[in-house]
């Protein structure tokens, strides 16, 4: 397995992986758009890769943050493919992401988890994450 940087001959993997999260209504173009943005300062997005085969991804943004000193890493997607979970590749991932947030100077990471996907709030909790506040959010129109 090997974790690099996605380019744009990634982009219908991403695309899948978004679907398999649940956000089907992204089209090709509008994850090209995406990867773009997370080649700019302050971003990264990272993919694992198994023969050759995308089969996981991460998103990252930093910034600071005004209550703290530092920065805090946020992982704003993240997903492996659903026949290769449970393999180790979603910690190495995360593992790549720490070294990330770390090389930019942030002193805390968090990732945001919709509330039914307990499985996922499992892997979390033995990854040394913990739950330490509510999220709200509310859609603009």
């Amino acid at each position: 397995m090997v974790i690099r940087e996605a380019i744009d001959r990634d982009v219908m993997s991403l695309k899948e992986l978004v679907a398999q999260l649940g956000y089907t209504s992204l089209n090709a173009e509008e994850i090209l758009v995406k990867m773009k943005l997370y080649q700019k300062e302050n971003y990264k997005l990272l993919v694992a890769e198994v023969d050759s085969n995308v089969v996981g991804f991460i998103a990252l943004h930093w910034f600071d943050i005004f209550h703290s000193a530092g920065k805090i890493g946020r992982i704003t997607a993240f997903c492996v493919e659903e026949q290769f979970r449970s393999q180790g590749i979603g910690q190495l991932l995360l593992v790549e992401a720490e070294k990330v947030f770390r090389n930019e100077g942030c002193t805390k990471m968090e990732v945001t988890s919709n509330k039914k996907r307990l499985r996922t709030h499992e892997f979390y909790a033995m990854q040394g994450y913990d739950e330490e506040s509510k999220r709200f959010s509310k859609y603009l129109k």
